[in-house]
């Protein structure tokens, strides 16, 4: 129980700034342009660490020199913790490499699992691009290396499932174990045993499926998989007749009872539910549908068919919908029709031929390199077909729908207990649900919140404005070894909270630390109009936009329902990028906040001379905090009740910057502390709340917003009174 003890605790232990160890190395994965090791040590246990190029094996004994990787973790709204994230895979935390060169290795000439996969890892990187993607997640469960496109198109289309090794995968290698078990056995004498020859070969047959399991590096979903089909051949063995859902909750048991860290793996809880789902699926067809398709005619074989096939999609799709609304935000409407339509595909072509080409590298790896190569072209063309991508995004909050959704689980479990009449059942339900579903919509658009979201050093600002949505800055995107930044942080985010459309982008000025998401997010979503000040042509080549913003010249204001956004553009021609930032006032109901993207000192008293300057609640700190942007007398000018800061790092704030705060006596919270900082207004005061805290109170995280909107907390949030003067 040492991972289920460990998960919530803090006090983990942890290295000196560089410490030799002692390692085991267990494991080597593809990890976009580099590699992840999964290694052991004695004294801390299971630890991951990243190296650019192939430098060990597994099976390997090192000497290597480490240093303590410092988490940066973004705590945002629906992001888990780093170390929670390696704790549900076992592992006890990430560590860095010193130096590449550094360090002494010592193969143990042992058989082993992973060196047969590993050996699958260098076979694989002979392929081509697609080839490599696809053969990496079938048969070695790893997505890195398919294209990005290829992925979101699978996401949305509802198919990205069949990219995980599951239970389907190792069914392929034990029937066909199973086969030829069977087929051999008959012709030999232990047909006389009287013992059944089925049985035998399922038996023999677990090996393959052992195999698969192995080559996916033992992932929770194969994990899962095997345990069950291990069971389902032991119950056959001796003759009893279990039930699968007996079978499944046995495997779940027998899985955490050595691995209990496993109940917090989204992928073991999503492969879980998915069986669970299709054996429920499979009983429920046997129930109200299989006698309607009793005949033995082809056509009626095809149509039961059909429908078994269409009715457990809809079982198992209703299963994992929580799931992959947490996941992704968004949830693929016509899965189940594109399941029918791909499962020609995937079942008699993309996966079993997977298999067959790993197990035929070992035997001749020109021939499986060519194979591979067809099925990688084969995969390019299939990508092409135009299966629907029908996509539904709740407009709440994805905390808020799964809330619902969940209420609609007990009252139809209710419901079905007090009403035998089916008709009434439903109509009750449908009528409920259609109430609560519009009461929880109203009172959402009602809130008005402002969101700084925990981008390291750099801006991303939400704005929610009833039922609009601005944001001040898009975030970084720095595009290192091939890691979208944008795509893993931010843009989940912004898909949970229910966003759709957004109204407004305001970008300060392009720097990559405040417009690098600017392309994925008009991508991705329906943009109305993106603004920025008067920059040159030049300046915006980095970001490259796929949409140039309408340049603002001179000082304008903007209206949007109850909100006022004042615009205060720089001067051109402008020798610092930075000093020029569009500067943007908001004032909602009293509320007023001042976002100056990078700008100095300089820039201050020049928007004082111009009249620019106003005294506000809440002050965004200029260029995160740097020791240029504010001085007493600025201060004095904006006489802010707090001050934010979206930065980290050793000048970001900076020390004189939080000196001179601390010297005025004003508040001031940064995201590197507290992770994402929320804005709620009030009538006569407003609230600054804390992700970070949040996190502390159940209900609130399962309610936010309407915790602190409509059920005040002062577990995570400070309270400020408006400014007297702005009166």
């Amino acid at each position: 129980m040492f991972y289920w003890n460990k998960l919530f605790d803090k006090n983990k232990p942890k290295l000196k700034q560089e410490t030799e160890l002692l390692t085991q190395i267990k494991r080597v994965d593809p990890y976009y342009k580099g590699y992840l090791v999964l290694a052991y040590s004695p004294s801390i246990g299971d630890f991951i660490f990243k190296t650019d190029k192939k430098l060990f094996i597994p099976g390997e004994k090192c000497l290597i020199n480490f240093k303590f990787k410092k988490y940066k973790e973004y705590l945002n709204p629906f992001y888990t913790e780093k170390y929670k994230r390696l704790l549900v895979k076992g592992i006890e935390q990430e560590l860095v490499l010193v130096n590449d060169e550094d360090f002494i290795c010592n193969f143990e000439n042992k058989f082993s699992l992973e060196y047969l996969r590993y050996k699958l890892l260098n076979f694989s990187e002979k392929l081509s691009k697609t080839s490599k993607g696809l053969f990496q997640a079938l048969v070695l469960g790893v997505e890195y290396n398919l294209p990005e496109e290829y992925l979101e198109k699978l996401k949305n289309q509802g198919l990205y499932h069949q990219l995980a090794i599951s239970g389907f995968n190792l069914a392929i290698l034990f029937g066909l174990f199973y086969s030829v078990s069977y087929f051999i056995l008959k012709y030999t004498s232990v047909i006389r045993i009287g013992y059944p020859l089925q049985n035998i070969s399922y038996l023999l047959a677990l090996p393959g499926a052992f195999l698969i399991l192995a080559f996916s590096g033992f992932c929770p979903s194969a994990l899962r998989a095997f345990v069950f089909l291990s069971l389902f051949v032991l119950n056959k063995l001796i003759f009893r007749s279990t039930s699968s859902l007996i079978i499944l909750f046995l495997t779940a048991f027998f899985i955490l009872l050595f691995q209990p860290y496993l109940i917090g793996n989204l992928s073991f809880q999503l492969s879980f539910i998915a069986t669970l789902g299709l054996i429920i699926g499979n009983r429920l067809f046997d129930i109200y549908f299989k006698d309607r398709f009793n005949c033995d005619i082809v056509y009626y074989r095809f149509l039961k068919f059909i429908a078994y096939s269409i009715f457990i999609s809809l079982i198992v799709s209703f299963f994992i919908a929580p799931f992959i609304f947490y996941i992704n935000g968004k949830f693929p409407i016509a899965i189940i029709l594109n399941n029918l339509l791909a499962t020609i595909f995937w079942s008699f072509i993309f996966i079993p031929f997977s298999i067959f080409i790993a197990l035929l590298s070992f035997i001749n790896e020109n021939i499986a390199i060519k194979l591979s190569n067809v099925l990688g072209s084969l995969f390019n063309f299939y990508i092409k077909i135009p299966f629907f991508e029908i996509i539904y995004k709740p407009s709440v909050p994805i905390n808020i729908f799964l809330l619902f959704w969940c209420f609609g689980i007990i009252l139809l479990f209710i419901l079905s207990k007090y009403y035998k009449n089916i008709y009434k059942r439903y109509g009750i339900f449908l009528l409920v649900m259609a109430i609560s579903y519009t009461l929880m919509n109203y009172f959402y658009t009602k809130i008005f919140y402002i969101t700084i979201f925990d981008v390291g050093r750099a801006n991303a600002i939400l704005i929610k404005n009833q039922k609009d949505y601005i944001m001040i800055d898009t975030g970084p995107n720095y595009l290192y070894n091939k890691f979208n930044w944008t795509k893993i942080y931010l843009e989940p985010v912004l898909n949970k909270l229910g966003i759709d459309t957004m109204n407004l982008i305001v970008i300060s000025h392009p720097d990559m630390d405040h417009c690098g998401g600017l392309n994925i997010l008009t991508q991705d979503f329906y943009v109305k109009r993106i603004i920025s000040g008067d920059f040159k042509s030049e300046d915006w080549q980095k970001v490259n936009p796929l949409y140039f913003p309408e340049t603002i010249k001179t000082s304008q204001a903007i209206k949007i329902n109850e909100s006022e956004f004042f615009l205060f553009p720089g001067k051109r021609p402008y020798k610092i990028l930075n000093r020029e930032s569009l500067v943007v006032y908001l004032e909602y109901k009293g509320l007023t906040v001042l976002f100056p993207g990078d700008i100095d000192k300089e820039r201050f008293y020049r928007m004082k001379k111009r009249g620019e300057i106003l005294p506000v609640e809440i002050l965004i700190s200029p260029h995160h905090g740097s020791k240029w942007g504010l001085d007493k007398r600025i201060l004095n000018w904006l006489k802010p009740e707090v001050i934010l800061t979206s930065g980290r790092g050793k000048y970001h704030p900076h020390k004189e910057f939080l000196k001179l705060l601390r010297k005025m006596k004003l508040e001031h919270y940064t995201t590197f502390e507290k992770g994402a900082i929320y804005i709620f207004p009030k009538d006569d005061y407003f609230l600054i709340c804390f992700e970070k805290e949040k996190r502390k109170n159940f209900l609130a995280s399962v309610l936010f917003p309407f915790i602190p909107v409509y059920l005040e907390s002062d577990n995570f949030c400070k309270r400020f009174t408006y400014n007297k003067e702005l009166d």
